[in-house]
């Protein structure tokens, strides 16, 4: 997206949110947010960002955040938290990487992708699936091992991962030398 097209008061209004969930004290919330800001500002002017501008500002932001309760040794709040999974956050954050799942779960062979979304996300089990497609479990096991690495697979070749100690998503950047042609991103 060209920063031109960017919906600036609506980057805010999420940053500003973002901070403020994280920050209690009103006027910190605010210089945090102008910091932000101010670091996208030069950015911009000495170089074009890589990746969703969202997702961008967010990180800065968190990083700014996480500096925050380290200078106050951590009184206030625990580090871990500033990262914790928020709904709004990762949504915004998110919502290219959703899309290129969404397109590398469409575009598995059908068997598979049958397999992945009646049993990942309709809630059926490998059994009761099997038992409705008239197949042994193994081969619907197999289906859905196949549709989930294949789906991986296509993520990792096009992006890069981290993860908290938990194992969920907290950062992700789409690879220069990604194969993005069905990506979201």
């Amino acid at each position: 997206m060209s920063v031109d097209a960017h919906p600036w008061p609506q980057l805010i209004d999420d940053l500003q949110r973002f901070v403020r969930r994280r920050i209690s004290d009103a006027h910190e919330a605010e210089d945090i947010v102008q910091d932000t800001l101010t670091k996208l500002a030069a950015q911009l002017r000495d170089a074009p960002i890589e990746g969703p501008l969202h997702a961008w500002v967010l990180r800065v932001a968190r990083n700014a955040i996480v500096d925050h309760y380290r200078a106050r040794g951590r009184a206030e709040a625990p580090v871990e938290d500033v990262a914790a999974d928020d709904a709004g956050a990762h949504q915004l954050e998110q919502a290219g990487l959703l899309a290129s799942f969404r397109a590398f779960l469409h575009a598995l062979p059908a068997e598979q992708r049958e397999a992945v979304l009646l049993t990942e996300y309709e809630g059926l089990t490998q059994a009761e699936l099997a038992a409705r497609l008239g197949v042994p479990v193994s081969t619907v096991k197999s289906r859905v091992q196949r549709g989930r690495k294949r789906v991986e697979q296509a993520l990792r070749d096009c992006c890069t991962f981290e993860f908290d100690r938990r194992g969920r998503i907290v950062d992700w950047t789409r690879r220069p030398d990604g194969d993005c042609r069905d990506c979201g991103c």
